[in-house]
């Protein structure tokens, strides 16, 4: 493991036990053992250390499944990719719900402003899985490839609009209900 991945690593540790908050220069530079000096080597700023962070915590949450398998049903593979965006009831132990959790963390009324750049990165790295997905279907003759970025925004928009409503009104969030408007979004998608 590379330096930089160290430092990541513990970046994630800190965020995992004080929450995304914590990620400050010091902060990581003191869960690391190094000077702050040295952490700015390696992440000249605070946004590149989110970016980096929350990069690789996406990256860990949203795996590619069996998208690549042309075997199976296109729309069952993009689903349950697409359906790891999606937390479990009581979220809190759910290791694939850190995406949601950091979207309400970044969204809360009193958080600090440096959590929009963990969201933001957040976004880009959903952004990047989503479209890797799309244009794997793409390549396999589901999707039009000219479709692909557009199909890959309105996907990331319904995505943060369930985010949205389980935030807002946890106690009515209802797993089984999201699941059937993600499924029945797939299917449009693909029917297309």
């Amino acid at each position: 493991m590379t330096a930089r991945e160290e430092l990541i690593q513990a970046a994630l540790r800190l965020a995992r036990r004080s929450g995304f908050g914590a990620l400050s220069v010091r902060g990581v530079a003191r869960e690391a053992g190094i000077g702050a000096t040295t952490l700015r080597h390696y992440f000249p700023s605070q946004v590149d250390l989110h970016r980096a962070v929350t990069t690789e915590l996406i990256t860990s949450i949203l795996g590619d499944l069996e998208i690549d398998d042309d075997a199976k049903d296109p729309a069952a593979r993009l689903y349950d990719c697409l359906e790891q965006f999606l937390p479990e009831p009581g979220h809190e132990s759910s290791s694939r719900s850190n995406w949601f959790d950091l979207y309400c963390t970044a969204l809360a009324p009193d958080a600090p402003l440096g959590l929009r750049n963990v969201l933001h990165a957040a976004h880009e790295a959903s952004t990047a899985a989503v479209h890797r997905w799309l244009s794997t279907l793409a390549g396999q003759g589901h999707v039009a490839e000219e479709d692909v970025d557009d199909q890959a925004a309105y996907v990331l928009a319904m995505i943060n609009g369930l985010h949205l409503c389980a935030a807002v009104e946890p106690q009515r969030y209802d797993l089984p209900r999201e699941q059937r408007l993600l499924r029945w979004y797939v299917h449009k998608l693909l029917e297309n």
